[in-house]
């Protein structure tokens, strides 16, 4: 059964703190709430005396110690604070776990080592699932039967106990045989967990005030609209704060960028709109309140700037090409190199700022640098040729 005792939970938290390497997933339910209701901490550890400057195959014989903890019955934060302050922690694709943490225990975990970005950095696959991941490697065969099972009832079935088991148990030997296998790029797995670890968080702190700044788009916007939006994501952020429940159902992002568009002035105008939810629908008059309180001139300035030049924009399908034969020739997934937007971030900042200015930039300050960001520079100088190659799979090569 979970551990659902204060004493064990202790125990547990004092022998992860004194493992060299430590493992954790969470099981939870998100349907219908902002915040997800946590329902299942697994962790797993290695032996104290365990090192892990060994061989793989010394990790892989060694079996760690498994627990199982039921946060609806005991304060599990003993167990979190001690993975916190772990210097060894492995998840795979911890990215909600981790802002499910910081939102409950207001914790952060920068040690924390993700497998599957390991797994996209040694070329296994990009998104790659435990699963998977674990017959890859181990020759296992877990099941996802209990993958969308209800981890609040109770008692829990022995099935998604086993299940719960599985997503730690296997871990610390995934780790270690992955990185044995991505040597020098095991640098570029930490720096990317890391990063993961640092957005996790920086997610659970948006305010009324920050919450336009993460809508997907607001191009085509002229200052009336943008204020609107503004306004309009206020409201949004509030009404799921004060419902608990997720952004989408109080107002789809869509919908809200079409109300900043067209502004309706009153409650049965926004009504009408096409795809308004239910609770927005009955919160009209709200609405209408949030388009009124619009203030332009409060508008940042950053939202305003004016487009890419041609040239950016011609450099930058370059910049997304030459990202495509890294990936090709690296076997790393192009996400993971840089993202649209960051290439054109960075052919704009050089058409209007020169090379230096791009110095801060993901593409020539982290580990990118080496891989892609001196093809990056080297092209656009004029000492890398981007050109057709025939005997090429993808038809171009850099010379």
């Amino acid at each position: 059964m979970p551990v659902a005792d204060e004493a064990e939970v202790a125990a547990i938290a004092a022998a992860l703190s004194r493992a060299p390497l430590a493992t954790f997933d969470l099981e939870f339910l998100a349907q219908d709430r902002l915040v997800p209701t946590l329902c299942l901490v697994q962790v797993s550890w290695l032996p104290h005396d365990s090192r892990l400057d060994v061989p793989a195959t010394v990790i892989v014989a060694t079996p760690p110690t498994v627990a199982i903890l039921d946060p609806l019955a005991v304060d599990v934060g003993p167990v979190i604070r001690a993975l916190a302050a772990h210097p060894c922690v492995v998840a795979h694709a911890p990215r909600q776990d981790l802002a499910l943490l910081a939102t409950r225990f207001g914790v952060a975990m920068p040690a924390v080592v993700d497998t599957q970005l390991m797994a996209a950095f040694a070329g296994i696959g990009d998104q790659v699932g435990l699963a998977s991941l674990a017959n890859e490697l181990l020759g296992l065969a877990l099941g996802k039967e209990q993958q969308w099972t209800d981890w609040g009832q109770r008692p829990l079935s022995d099935a998604q106990l086993a299940y719960a088991d599985s997503d730690v148990r296997h871990l610390p030997a995934i780790w270690a045989l992955m990185r044995d296998r991505l040597g020098e790029r095991m640098a570029w797995a930490l720096a990317e967990s890391t990063l993961v670890a640092a957005d996790a968080v920086a997610a659970t702190q948006v305010t009324p005030e920050t919450a336009w700044s993460h809508l997907g788009s607001l191009r085509g916007l002229d200052v009336q609209g943008l204020a609107a939006a503004i306004s309009l994501a206020a409201w949004r952020h509030r009404t799921a704060v004060e419902m608990d429940r997720p952004l989408g159902q109080v107002l789809h992002e869509k919908v809200l960028l079409e109300l900043a568009r067209t502004r309706p002035p009153h409650a049965n105008a926004v009504r009408n709109t096409k795809g308004m939810s239910p609770i927005a629908k009955q919160r009209a008059d709200e609405l209408v309140a949030a388009l009124t309180a619009a203030r332009p001139a409060d508008v940042p300035v950053l939202s305003l700037s004016r487009s890419p030049s041609a040239r950016a924009q011609r450099w930058a399908e370059f910049l997304i090409a030459i990202v495509q034969l890294v990936s090709d020739r690296t076997r790393v997934a192009p996400r993971l190199l840089v993202t649209r937007s960051e290439a054109e971030e960075f052919a704009r900042t050089v058409d209007e700022r020169g090379l230096e200015a791009a110095a801060a930039l993901p593409a020539l300050a982290t580990w990118r640098r080496e891989v892609l960001g001196a093809l990056w520079v080297g092209w656009l100088s004029g000492t890398v040729a981007f050109v057709g190659d025939l005997a090429a799979p993808s038809g171009f090569a850099l010379r």
